[in-house]
């Protein structure tokens, strides 16, 4: 699925209207239609409903609405600025609506009108839509504090409920109300899929008014994506029968160490179960032998990181197609793992996934390694959880938090890399794509589920995907296998063990339906 910045929507509306044939009318009727038919699934005939109508297309959309509703509802429209309609569009379903007895009162928040309110079965927020920028009148942050009160209220809004950002996925204010669904028309908007915004989104309705994505990406270029099956399956690298092992590349992991055993066990059959045609583990000779008893598919190489020199490091970069690094290996006290990160980033070779302690040991010289990262002849991945990324940036944790989507955007065009953000709503950015993923759960709230996403992403960048892509296709298999097993076992029965194996599996459910 497209995602589409809120600063296209007005092109976009006079593409439709100018170039195919849909006029800005037929898309508010359209709009109204989808959000009278989501009230209709939620809230039984004859309830009473409440729609709050700004003064621009969102507030037409509310008055199209209205319209289509007021036969079956008993339907108030509370002119929120009391300006009624700016465009002709949003007059013309004014006017009708007014025409049949519908009821329309400036929002003043009397004593009689807030009753009426409170007594609501059903909100309609149709005040702002995506492109509002600034900070929110008092009048519409008091009406935010009353939504937020009705408990058993349905509420719906008209593409983003007040107080979110449709744009970066941030709240503009500290608190607003929680969706029971939000209607989203045309186009899904990019912050809308993004936390913290997602959690106030409720059930995402999405019509697309008639406008067809391939029209719009032709037109528009659009470069930022919503992870869900469809775009999984298109992602998923074609195999053919007369190929052979060294068709499908060959991945080298540096992964685990005798303190954290189980990172090299979990990367290792990640990156086994991914497809890739040879995977080398490197590692302490315990590490190997224990590995080979259960793993016998892999190759091993029995290799201390102290023990590593630079003209290694210039193999590995001439013999693999792409090199994984950094789960479990633990604290770098002496330095050699920053001057092995150091010589591979300053090197040409083949793509760098850099996990956990990789990023952690950077995080170190976050200046110093940004530089690195950025002038890198090869290309670089990085696969940080928030508090990982927060330490390489050397900002607070709260604000990576609060403003992934922005600061994942940035690094990855300021670094000239790939990032993986990982956490809920998983952000994938390379300075030009981004993608948010639709996939997972809870059930990767553990230790150890970053490591089996490593192993599978490294394996189909060695298979000769984009970083880019390899990353989305990884996030939302990753995410998908945690779903599937959920069903089962519950979010608290996963473990991250079980995931290698179920994401060979969502492998073969995308390709089978494909």
């Amino acid at each position: 699925m497209i995602l589409v910045p809120s600063h296209m929507i007005p092109k976009i509306d006079r593409f439709a209207s100018q170039e195919l044939g849909i006029s800005t009318l037929t898309l508010m009727d359209r709009a109204g239609e989808a959000v009278a038919r989501t009230v209709r699934e939620h809230v039984k005939e004859g309830s009473k409903v409440a729609v709050f109508a700004g003064k621009g297309n969102n507030g037409g959309d509310g008055y199209a609405a209205a319209l289509k509703l007021m036969s079956d509802y008993r339907v108030t429209v509370y002119d929120v600025f009391s300006q009624g309609q700016r465009t002709e569009e949003g007059k013309y379903f004014l006017r009708e609506y007014s025409s049949k007895s519908g009821v329309i009162e400036p929002l003043t928040f009397d004593e009689n009108q807030l009753n009426n309110i409170t007594s609501s079965h059903c909100i309609i927020d149709a005040v702002f839509g995506t492109g509002y920028t600034g900070e929110l009148p008092e009048k519409v942050c008091q009406l935010i504090d009353i939504i937020c009160t009705l408990d058993d209220a349905v509420k719906v809004a008209i593409d983003v409920p007040l107080g979110i950002d449709a744009d970066f996925g941030t709240l503009i204010i500290p608190k607003t109300y929680t969706a029971t669904a939000t209607v989203v028309l045309g186009f899904v908007k990019t912050g809308l899929v993004s936390y913290p915004a997602r959690k106030h989104i409720g059930k995402l309705v999405y019509d697309n008014l008639g406008l067809q994505k391939e029209d719009i990406i032709e037109r528009f270029g659009i470069k930022d994506y919503y992870i869900d099956y469809e775009l999984a399956a298109s992602l998923v690298p074609h195999r053919t029968k007369d190929s052979h092992k060294g068709t499908y590349g060959k991945l080298l992991v540096i992964t685990g160490s005798s303190t954290y055993p189980g990172a090299a066990h979990l990367t290792l059959e990640a990156a086994l179960r991914s497809g890739v045609g040879y995977v080398t583990y490197l590692g302490e000779k315990e590490m190997c032998d224990s590995l080979l008893q259960k793993y016998p598919e892999a190759l091993y190489r029995p290799l201390s990181l102290s023990d590593i020199t630079n003209s290694d490091l210039a193999e590995f970069s001439r013999k693999y197609t792409a090199i994984l690094i950094g789960s479990g290996l633990g604290g770098d006290n002496s330095g050699g793992l920053y001057h092995i990160l150091e010589q591979l980033l300053k090197n040409e070779g083949c793509p760098l996934v850099l996990d956990a302690d990789a990023i952690n040991t950077l995080a170190k010289y976050p200046e110093a390694s940004c530089n690195l990262i950025a002038n890198s002849p090869r290309e670089v991945i990085l696969t940080p959880h928030p508090l990982e990324f927060a330490r390489l940036v050397d900002l607070p944790l709260s604000l990576v938090t609060d403003d992934r989507l922005s600061l994942a955007k940035t690094f990855a065009s300021e670094n000239s890399c790939t990032l993986v953000l990982k956490g809920a709503g998983t952000v994938v950015a390379d300075g030009t794509d981004t993608y948010i993923n639709s996939s997972g759960s809870s059930a990767l709230a553990k230790a150890g589920s970053g490591d089996v996403l490593a192993g599978h992403l490294a394996a189909l960048v060695a298979l000769g995907m984009s970083p880019v892509r390899a990353s989305a296709l990884a996030v939302y298999l990753h995410g998908a296998a945690a779903d599937s097993l959920s069903k089962e076992l519950s979010e608290f029965g996963v473990i991250p063990s079980d995931l290698p194996l179920e994401i060979a599996k969502q492998i073969a459910k995308l390709q089978n339906n494909s």
